[in-house]
């Protein structure tokens, strides 16, 4: 596992492992994900990549070009991506849960291996071929397109400053504040017992006679006999009239 952050370019060479990136990554150049599990908890932003194992972006993906190599996995993205230009093999699948935004693409199971081979050349990555030949037939390597988008990424520059400034995972300080939880429900009875208790105008003994004559036939459910009970407590805190209390009390149980 790495924390996410900004970097040049980068090459995450685990092909039977897994790669864990906690928080969003941004690339400058050239990223590759030669194989095994990339995961990205945030956002995914570079110039080029490469990918040929399962990549999983839980933000935003944008990036200029995209390569995406024969892999049954292929490129799942649970936020939006954004995409200039992409080129997928037969057997890449991509998934993407928010907006896909793919401004031009080409696979070779829809527009055939010449379309690739074009799109390729189009991009800079195959060079010494000439786009007006047929190009059914052009060999190609992996480690050359991988080679060229190298070569690609370095050569645009740093990355925008608005795609920079997106965040995927808050900062401290913009972590909203933990919602207040309302208050537990009360029954109204406790509710109007509490007021009548804190309320002026009567003694602590004229106040245990009006809860043996007037209170008690009121609280006979027993889910309130402990919280009313917990009130009576409080408030009928004279010595003298504990034993009184005590009593009362206990004909709440």
């Amino acid at each position: 596992m790495f924390a996410g952050g900004r970097v040049g370019s980068l090459a995450l060479e685990n092909a039977k492992g897994s790669t864990f990136i906690d928080g969003d990554l941004y690339v400058d150049g050239w990223l590759e994900n030669p194989g095994g599990l990339v995961f990205v908890r945030g956002n995914l932003v570079a110039q080029t990549l490469f990918t040929s194992g399962l990549l999983v972006v839980l933000g935003e993906l944008r990036v200029r070009r995209l390569f995406g190599e024969d892999e049954p996995d292929g490129t799942y993205v649970f936020g939006d991506m954004h995409v200039e230009s992409a080129v997928f093999s037969h057997n890449h699948l991509i998934d993407v849960w928010g907006t896909a935004e793919l401004v031009a693409q080409v696979h070779d199971e829809v527009h055939g291996r010449e379309a690739v081979v074009r799109r390729l050349v189009e991009w800079g990555v195959l060079t010494g071929v000439d786009p007006e030949e047929n190009l059914q037939d052009v060999k190609y390597s992996i480690g050359k397109v991988r080679r060229g988008l190298r070569t690609l990424g370095e050569q645009c520059g740093p990355l925008p400053e608005d795609w920079t400034a997106r965040r995927y995972t808050p900062k401290p300080e913009e972590t909203p504040a933990a919602a207040e939880h309302p208050p537990p429900f009360r029954p109204a009875v406790l509710v109007e017992l509490e007021g009548w208790l804190g309320s002026a105008g009567l003694t602590q003994r004229q106040q245990l006679e009006e809860l043996r004559t007037r209170w008690l036939p009121r609280l006979e459910d027993a889910s309130i006999r402990p919280g009313a009970a917990r009130l009576i407590r409080g408030a009928i805190n004279s010595k003298k009239l504990a034993g009184e209390r005590d009593a009362l009390l206990k004909a709440l149980e």
